[in-house]
């Protein structure tokens, strides 16, 4: 069995809303070791908003002479497919590969797995799930954070950990009934989500200028806002 663990940087809002894959990172992983390797920028058709170059460093000089998606589409199409698509919060990248690989007429299906999900499963009770506290947490190697390269490197290792832990089958019990919940939120929120709590609270969503453009209260915050990405397609922000 072989898994593609992916991770992509994007400019934001939703695959079917005019966001942009403008970085993609794949490591074919037989369980043991990465067999095979793909990093690139990717030129979007819009500019990178600031608060995303902020966030990894991509601008739009970067990307300038960067092949657009369906220049790279069958080399990522050949990685992917037959293997099973592994990415820390999998909703997010495969909505986005699979959306720009049928504009570029590949048709792609996969079973998917969350690193996030397994490791709530596998090594319940920590704080936070993101990948940079996760990765804090277990001890496991983060360099280039926010990079697609970095991040992919680092959910191998991840995976790599939850595969030697999972002494009660839990990844094939999480293939055998169809991957995970359909949770989609966007890579610029995943460190923000993975902090609000599953307890009693009031939370606030936010426009681009910090202005609360919603209220909400909940006995279950991270239930109730993850409910909110779900009807708005991973569009929005989130505090809390």
């Amino acid at each position: 069995m072989e898994y593609a663990i992916v991770d992509i940087e994007t400019t934001g809002g939703n695959a079917t809303n005019g966001g942009s894959i403008i970085e993609i990172a794949i490591r074919v992983f037989d369980g043991y070791a990465i067999v095979a390797s793909f990093d690139s920028l990717v030129k979007p058709i819009e500019r990178i908003p600031p608060f995303i170059t902020a966030m990894t460093g991509i601008d739009d000089a970067m990307v300038q002479d960067s092949p657009v998606f369906s220049e790279i589409a069958m080399e990522v199409f050949s990685m992917l497919n037959g293997r099973i698509f592994v990415a820390h919060n999998v909703n997010f990248d495969y909505s986005f590969i699979k959306h720009h690989l049928a504009i570029a007429e590949y048709q792609y299906k996969a079973s998917k797995l969350c690193t996030i999900q397994l490791s709530r499963a596998i090594r319940p009770g920590l704080l936070s799930y993101s990948l940079g506290k996760l990765c804090d947490a277990l001890e496991i190697e983060l360099n280039n954070r926010h990079r697609a390269g970095g991040d992919a490197d680092a959910t191998v290792l991840l995976f790599q950990q939850l595969l030697q832990w999972d002494s009660e089958g839990v990844v094939p019990a999480f293939l055998e009934r169809g991957n995970i919940e359909p949770q989609v939120v966007p890579d610029t929120l995943r460190d923000d989500f993975e902090q609000v709590p599953n307890k009693p609270g009031v939370y606030y969503f936010h426009n681009d200028k910090g202005q609360a453009i919603y209220v909400g209260k909940a006995n279950d915050l991270k239930k109730r806002v993850a409910q909110h990405f779900k009807r708005n397609n991973g569009s929005g922000c989130v505090k809390a």
